[in-house]
């Protein structure tokens, strides 16, 4: 018996991400899964080697007691399994994206963390990819000197848009912004995870060191493509040269110089994905797991965040 039981709500592709950076941490024994069609959870949990297997994730919570939640279903059950977990006396929810379907429920969400001393996260895994942190890494050694601008493209915000928003905070080593504005477009009905998103919107945020990051978001064919250089990821201008990050690679342009070129660990193509699933987004899931559960031993705050910047633990 290792030191904390851990449990899954929904096992889906996601459910299956978070049941597998579990099982990667020795001190975690994954417990229990839930979901509402049992053959995928009986399939999950035969393959994981998880003992107990739900319809109902509040009979799980009730019966199986575990000491960490993810939450993995659409988010527009997020909020009320949040609720179920905190008032069952779990001590750390890690939760999907898109968060929720309002920004009231995100901020209820924390609330009720707070309200129960609650370590609460949003698994943004990208954070831990190790192309994010070898572009961090040089914007703060100040490989294309002082930052004067950050463009971030991706095909919406609830989604996608969250890790670009939330790697943008990440390069600037989480500042908190002096303002943010911005304007959406909905004239396609899209729909992401069950969550109704944007057709194309631009964002606008600002530091009260000067420096300016613009998030626009959208996608064919309602949306041209972007940028031609990056139509997924980000842009960062500096004063002695520009970064380019996207999934694969992490290109820093020196004026002056030789490019430097960092490209990921994981494959890129497709083609070889397990049940289509990024190995990334398994391995940095598994990296943000046991971040979070260093926090619990720690007591030390998350990388990953809570809703809106804010700390995971009350």
């Amino acid at each position: 018996m290792n030191g904390y039981r851990a449990a899954v709500i929904a096992a889906g592709g996601q459910g299956r991400v978070h049941a597998s950076g579990y099982r990667a941490d020795e001190r975690v024994d994954l417990v229990a899964v839930a979901d509402v069609n049992l053959d995928i959870a009986r399939e999950l949990a035969g393959e994981f080697g998880i003992e107990s297997v739900f319809s109902d994730y509040r009979q799980m919570l009730e019966t199986v007691r575990p000491d960490i939640v993810s939450v993995c279903t659409p988010p527009a059950f997020h909020l009320d399994a949040v609720i179920a977990a905190a008032e069952a006396g779990v001590r750390a929810v890690h939760c999907e994206k898109p968060i929720a379907l309002s920004y009231d429920d995100a901020l209820r969400m924390q609330a009720v963390a707070d309200a129960f001393g609650m370590q609460f996260t949003v698994n943004l895994q990208r954070r831990f990819e190790p192309v994010h942190r070898f572009a961090r890494e040089q914007l703060a050694a100040g490989a294309i000197g002082e930052i004067v601008t950050i463009e971030g493209y991706c095909p919406n915000l609830p989604d996608w848009g969250s890790h670009i928003l939330d790697l943008i905070l990440f390069y600037r080593g989480d500042a908190a912004p002096e303002w943010v504005f911005g304007q959406i477009d909905v004239s396609t009905n899209r729909y992401v995870y069950g969550a109704f998103v944007e057709t194309a919107s631009i964002t606008q945020v600002a530091w009260p060191d000067g420096v300016r990051a613009t998030v626009s978001t959208g996608r064919e064919p309602a949306t041209p493509v972007l940028n031609l250089e990056n139509n997924l990821g980000l842009i960062v201008q500096g004063t002695r040269g520009r970064l380019v990050v996207r999934g694969s690679e992490c290109i820093v342009h020196r004026f002056g110089t030789n490019d430097l070129r960092f490209a990921s660990p994981y494959a890129t193509d497709p083609a070889g994905w397990e049940r289509g699933i990024d190995p990334a987004i398994f391995a940095c899931t598994a990296a943000a797991v046991a971040d979070l559960v260093d926090g619990l031993e720690t007591g030390r705050e998350p990388s990953s965040p809570g809703v809106g910047g804010s700390p995971a633990r009350n």
